[in-house]
């Protein structure tokens, strides 16, 4: 009896650590493509942007309807390009991670800075977000559902002269 439970014992351990090791290799695969992701947003390169979702895509962005399908996805892009909105800086702060299958979930904390033509010069958003990454049969990662929200009340001052201290 107790040497099948070494034998349980030593095959627990030795599953933690490649579990382990198995994380810290998603980890920086996820690490490699967000960088690859955030260089192409900073560069306004839509057509990298569009390679790393899925034919499948939802996303579900901050004060919008959810958007289904690359096709939805590259016409957000082109908005946006016509627009002439730039992302200055962006950066994302990975909090956890969760591997789940050919799924892994990735959370974290993002910042943004931002312009748009008519506006008066570069604002800063910061927020948090979901991204559900999908391993694709070659192993590379695809995003295929991703949801993000800013910190930031847009509806905290409305009102201010009315309110009062309780």
């Amino acid at each position: 009896m107790k040497k099948y439970l070494l034998v349980f014992v030593v095959f627990i351990l030795a599953f933690n650590g490649v579990f382990a090791q198995n994380l810290e290799e998603l980890k920086s695969k996820v690490e490699k493509a967000n960088k690859k992701f955030v260089d192409a947003m900073i560069n306004s390169d839509f057509d990298t942007m569009n390679s790393m979702y899925t034919e499948n895509v939802i996303s579900m962005p901050s004060y919008q309807p959810m958007i289904r399908g690359l096709n939805a996805i590259k016409e957000m892009g082109e908005m946006q390009k016509q627009s002439g909105w730039t992302t200055k800086n962006f950066a994302l702060n990975m909090t956890d991670l969760i591997p789940a299958g050919l799924l892994t979930i990735e959370i974290g904390n993002y910042e943004i800075v931002m312009n748009m033509p008519g506006n008066a010069g570069e604002w800063t958003d910061n927020g948090k977000y979901i991204t559900v990454w999908e391993t694709q049969e070659d192993g590379s990662l695809k995003i295929r559902v991703e949801t993000w929200n800013t910190d930031t009340n847009p509806w905290e001052n409305q009102g201010e002269e009315d309110y009062e201290e309780p």
